[in-house]
């Protein structure tokens, strides 16, 4: 490239020469990622239709189970297999699931009236019954879709927390988001634009397709990377393997209070999504009467927040993270909570939760979500590789069952969104305080550690 792209790049980006092309195959490796998954969810929702809203809670059940399933399944494969080599496995593994998924649709249709012998869960005792089998395939496909966003994204990190050193992560991983960021916003336009002349189940090929571009970029990044760390940590990198049981990782999180508090972390904020998530639902049902109307406010936070959070990403993130630090990065937004739900309790209305809304979202994709993926550059490829995926599929998923259930028993205690809101200030306050300790404990750790991802 020619000096004028590598000094814009460097300028702007903080992007070094000798860095430019590993940092680009990771943004065009995160593209692929969630242009891929957003591609493929408006078919999730669609499907959902199949299955009875009071059935859903067996569907996020079945996704934790399915997410603590997949993270030991990961853990046993890493322990014995070269990472380098597994990691393009892994994604094959997952294009050969969409190829099933696309001749299984295409045989059962929406309003197919084939049927099954499956359980059903909703009677107890739990007996054998006729269900069609386009419910089913709905069921499968709903928690394929949700385990498959937690992995790919989860094991994405953990591949770049292991070729980039800390220091190169707080400049770095804030342009690599914006990659992420820009997949999730294309994908849907791109399928809202060809999807009626190509047909629903034909935008699974095409997803498929943008997946294993994935593959290309794990290789390149093998190849042209070495994290910049001690010689110690690369040629614990060199032996591929990580090493110990498919359990070491949770084994592990129990074991390490600074993992602890990443999964503390991780909870918590996701009971401040789940508070958020359910009051924009309730908001714009009872604000608009019909599908299209509500899609269209959805899809307007949506631009909004994507815009936002990829400018943010591309000029914004790595310098807060060289200026202020791990602290600042990690605690802002929590911080920020704390006063938006207050605020939000003292004037529960469309307006206010949809501009909290989007601040919050964007602030969590330039932010919190990157701040969070540098908390795992100073620790070792057992951590990185396993707890944090245990982190990023069981505890997140888990976390995600658990808060609605919470949120569920608010309202049935008779609070309504204002109180709610109020309770919800007080977790944020303690996300606050865990973001302090973990940007401080991972500042500390780089000390003791210089130029070492362990």
């Amino acid at each position: 490239m020619s000096l004028a792209v590598h000094s814009f790049f460097q300028k702007t980006a903080k992007i070094e020469s000798h860095e430019l092309r590993a940092i680009l195959v990771s943004f065009v490796y995160l593209f692929c990622l969630m242009a891929s998954y957003y591609t493929m969810r408006p078919l999730r929702d669609a499907l959902a239709s199949e299955v009875a809203s009071e059935d859903l809670k067996f569907l996020w059940t079945g996704t934790f189970v399915a997410s603590t399933l997949a993270a030991l399944v990961f853990g046993w494969v890493v322990s014995r297999f070269k990472i380098s080599s597994c990691l393009p496995w892994i994604y094959g593994f997952f294009i050969i699931n969409i190829g099933i998924f696309y001749v299984l649709m295409g045989g059962y249709p929406l309003g197919s009236t084939d049927t099954m012998t499956a359980p059903v869960l909703n009677a107890w005792p739990v007996v054998l019954a006729p269900v069609k089998v386009s419910t089913v395939v709905a069921s499968v496909y709903y928690v394929w879709l949700s385990v498959f966003n937690m992995f790919v994204v989860s094991v994405f990190w953990s591949f770049l927390a292991d070729r980039y050193s800390k220091d190169q992560s707080k400049r770095l991983f804030g342009f690599v988001a914006a990659g992420g960021s820009a997949g999730a916003a294309l994908g849907p336009l791109a399928t809202a634009a060809i999807v009626n002349d190509l047909g629903v189940e034909n935008m699974l090929l095409i997803s498929a397709i943008v997946l294993s571009i994935t593959i290309f970029c794990i290789r390149d990044l093998n190849q042209h990377t070495t994290g910049g760390q001690s010689v110690e940590a690369q040629l614990e990198k060199a032996k591929g393997k990580v090493g110990g049981s498919s359990w070491s990782g949770f084994a592990t999180l129990f074991k390490d209070p600074y993992l602890m508090a990443i999964a503390v972390f991780v909870m918590l904020y996701t009971f401040i999504s789940t508070i958020f998530y359910v009051a924009q639902v309730d908001l714009v049902r009872a604000a608009f009467e019909t599908r299209e109307a509500r899609y269209a406010v959805n899809a307007i936070v949506d631009g909004i927040v994507n815009g936002l959070a990829i400018f943010t990403q591309l000029f914004v993130t790595s310098r807060i993270a060289g200026r202020w630090g791990m602290v600042f990065l990690l605690a802002c937004m929590p911080a920020f909570m704390i006063f938006a739900f207050f605020a939000l309790s003292a004037f529960p209305v469309l307006m206010m939760i949809l501009s909290l809304q989007v601040v919050r979202r964007a602030g969590n994709y330039a932010m919190t979500r990157p701040g969070r993926e540098m908390l795992w550059t100073v620790v070792d490829r057992d951590r990185k590789y396993k707890a944090k995926n245990v982190v990023d599929t069981s505890v997140y998923r888990g976390a995600d069952l658990i808060n609605i259930w919470i949120e569920n028993g608010l309202r049935s205690a008779g609070f309504g969104l204002a109180q709610i809101a109020l309770v919800g200030s007080g977790v944020a306050a303690a996300w606050c305080g865990v973001s302090v300790w973990l940007g401080k404990t991972a500042e500390k750790r780089k000390t003791e550690h210089p130029g070492s991802a362990s």
